[in-house]
This record gives C-alpha cells, sequence and structure tokens, in this order.
C-alpha cells in the first residue's frame, strides 16, 4: 500500500478544505468520495463573508449573485428587511461550489479517488488502514469529512453517538414566469422549529423548508405546497432532502488520529441552518493540526481540541439561542427585527462574530418586551 500523509474521506468542502492546506504544506494527501464530481448537492449555496474570508482562494467563477439584504417573514403581510452597505452573502450552486473547490484542491497537489463504501479502519503501528471494497489506503491520519451519514464516525464512535443529532432542509430549484429571482427571504412561518427559505440565483431561485427539530416531518407534497402558495404557477425541479450535523460542541475532539469534520463531526449551526462556514473552519483546523504533528509540533488531538475551541464555544451558544429562538418564535421575529437589533443581526450573520452572544441578547431583549407588553394590557 502506498502511504500518505493523510487521507480525507469526502471531497465536499470540509473534505477540501483540510486536503488543500496539507497539499499546499507539501503534504501527501489523498481525497476519497464514492461520489463522481459534478455531483448535485442539496443545499443554499449561500456563502457569508466569514465563509469567503475562511476560503483559501476567491469562488468568483462560480458566485451567481451577491445580496446585501435580507428580508425575514412572519406570516404573510409580516416581515422586516434587514439591510447592509456590503454584501451579505454570495449565492453558488452547491454543485458547481464542490466542483470548484475540489479543482482546486487537485491543483494545490491533492490526489483523489473514488472508492466504495469504507469497510473498515484499522491500525498498523501508527498508521490507520482504510479498508475500502477493493483496495486498501494507509496514511499517519485520517479526516473523515464525509458528511451526516458518515462512516468514519460510526466506526469509530458507534451507530448512534450521544452527542451527534441531525437536522434536515428540503429544497427545491424553481424558476418563475418572468425569469428574475427575488430577494434572500427567511420565513419563520411554515415549520415548527425551523423556517422556510428563498436563496436568489440569478436565472433561478431555490426554495426549501429546514427545522432542527427531529420531531418535525417535511415532505415532497409540504415543499410543493409552499412553493405553490408563495408563487403561485411556476416550474419545480428537483426536489432533494439533506441531513444537517449538529452536537460538535459535546463531541470528543478526537480519537488518536481520526478527525471528524463539517457535518460528520456535528459542526452545523443549529441557529441558522448554516453548515458551509464550520465546514471549511473546522476542515482547516485538522490540516493545521496535522501539519504541526509532522512538522515536530505536540500532539495532533490536542491542538485540533484547542483549534476549534472557540467555534465549538459559540455551536454551543447558538444550541441555547436555537432552543429559545425557535420555542418563541413570534417573541423571537419581534427582536429579530426590532430596529435596535437590525444592522447587528445581519453583520452577525454575514460575519460570523458574536451571533451566538447576539442571539442571547435578543433573548434577555424579548423577554422584557414580553414583560413590558403585558404590563401595558
Amino acid at each position: 500500500m502506498e502511504r500518505w500523509d493523510a487521507i480525507v474521506v469526502g471531497a465536499g468542502p470540509a473534505g477540501c478544505a483540510a486536503a488543500y492546506d496539507l497539499a499546499t504544506a507539501g503534504r501527501a494527501v489523498l481525497l476519497l468520495d464514492r461520489a463522481e464530481f459534478p455531483r448535485h448537492k442539496a443545499c443554499a449555496g449561500g456563502l457569508t463573508r466569514k465563509s469567503l474570508r475562511a476560503l483559501r482562494y476567491s469562488v468568483a467563477p462560480v458566485v451567481r449573485e451577491t445580496v446585501s439584504a435580507i428580508v425575514v417573514e412572519k406570516r404573510r403581510g409580516q416581515s422586516a428587511t434587514l439591510a447592509s452597505r456590503n454584501a451579505v452573502c454570495a449565492m453558488t450552486v452547491r454543485q458547481e461550489l464542490d466542483q470548484y473547490c475540489l479543482e482546486q484542491t487537485l491543483e494545490a497537489g491533492a490526489e483523489f479517488a473514488r472508492a466504495g463504501p469504507i469497510a473498515g479502519l484499522g491500525r498498523d503501528g501508527d498508521d490507520v488502514v482504510v479498508k475500502a471494497a477493493e483496495v486498501n489506503y494507509r496514511a499517519r491520519f485520517v479526516v473523515g469529512a464525509d458528511g451526516v451519514h458518515s462512516r468514519v464516525r460510526q466506526l469509530v464512535y458507534g451507530d448512534g453517538p450521544g452527542w451527534f443529532r441531525r437536522g434536515f432542509a428540503l429544497e427545491a430549484e424553481v424558476r418563475t414566469a418572468d425569469g428574475n429571482a427575488p430577494d434572500l427571504v427567511f420565513d419563520l412561518a411554515p415549520v415548527r422549529r425551523g423556517y422556510g427559505w428563498v436563496f436568489p440565483k440569478r436565472d433561478h431561485m431555490n426554495v426549501g423548508l429546514y427545522t432542527e427539530s427531529g420531531d418535525e416531518k417535511l415532505d415532497r407534497p409540504r415543499l410543493v405546497a409552499y412553493i405553490g402558495e408563495r408563487f403561485g404557477e411556476v416550474r419545480v425541479g428537483q426536489i432533494t432532502g439533506q441531513y444537517l450535523g449538529f452536537g460538535a460542541e459535546h463531541a470528543p475532539p478526537a480519537k488518536e488520529s481520526i478527525f471528524l469534520v463539517g457535518d460528520a463531526g456535528g459542526f452545523a449551526d443549529p441557529l441558522t441552518g448554516e453548515g458551509i462556514y464550520g465546514a471549511i473552519a473546522s476542515g482547516q483546523a485538522a490540516a493545521a493540526a496535522i501539519e504541526g504533528e509532522l512538522g515536530g509540533g505536540s500532539s495532533a488531538q490536542r491542538a485540533f481540541a484547542e483549534l476549534t475551541a472557540q467555534l465549538r464555544q459559540d455551536l454551543l451558544l447558538s444550541a441555547s439561542g436555537a432552543r429559545w429562538f425557535y420555542g418563541n418564535p413570534e417573541l423571537g421575529y419581534r427582536a429579530l427585527t426590532a430596529p435596535v437589533f437590525r444592522g447587528a443581526v445581519i453583520n452577525a450573520y454575514a460575519n460570523g462574530t458574536k451571533i451566538a452572544a447576539l442571539a442571547n441578547a435578543i433573548r434577555r431583549f424579548a423577554r422584557v418586551f414580553a414583560t413590558t407588553a403585558q404590563a401595558e394590557m
């Protein structure tokens, strides 16, 4: 078996982020994925400013549109626009984004191989042996970036580790009769413990439903009905579902020389449902930790824990904010769209700075608002 410094299982944003940094550092890195790229991926495809800053290269060639305002709705006729002087989000199609990121990673020196399901993980001295259907691969480190149904996570922690939980999103590509895409919308009305969304993509829009609750049922008829209520007679394309991985805030940072990143490691944000930034940041953290140990530094396991500590803390606060916000949607909406918070909300969403702390500030504000309103009745 050829020996690699690192094997990254999964070639999405998390896997490419890890492999790119290791390859540019001169390490021998192999990307494994079951899919042939380009591949379809259910995802709203919005890259916030924090995600664009985190990437090592420009993704301008695959940006369909940029937006500088978000419309937040609670019900028909009740909405507020949160506007920014700068672009808030760059809109991409995930199929195009993933293909582009893979191309940049391969140009940096990583190698790619399609592999069937991972059958097992073994040890041989200090190395990990990745056992695939037809061939085995050997490396000093393994990064599991294989999504919410991660086979690497299952092999390391079993079928249902207590720290891991899932959200769910269902999405369709929609084309309007005039070909114009509307504003970026988050609609808090149609889903319990979640929201509906409309993301413009220049010649079409992605419309979807998201919930962070495992008890809320989202299916095709429900999404089609929602699209019909919003837009009337429109062309609805392929409908696909996608789970999101939560729980990194409670997860062990690594097990020996195996790291979990992105959805596989639960790095999606339950408050916003955004997962691309957590994927990029956790992938880069794993690469930095591995490069440090390969270069003679401290334990990669310890380094990964330190490098992801702030991200995990933010996710812990976001999980707390999500429990309150989605449990009190009326108060949450009023507080979220209050003039005192609008600028801070949109900039926190775009920049990723203090969004969890802001959620808790909104919660405190909403409690005061509710108490005052009750006293005035």
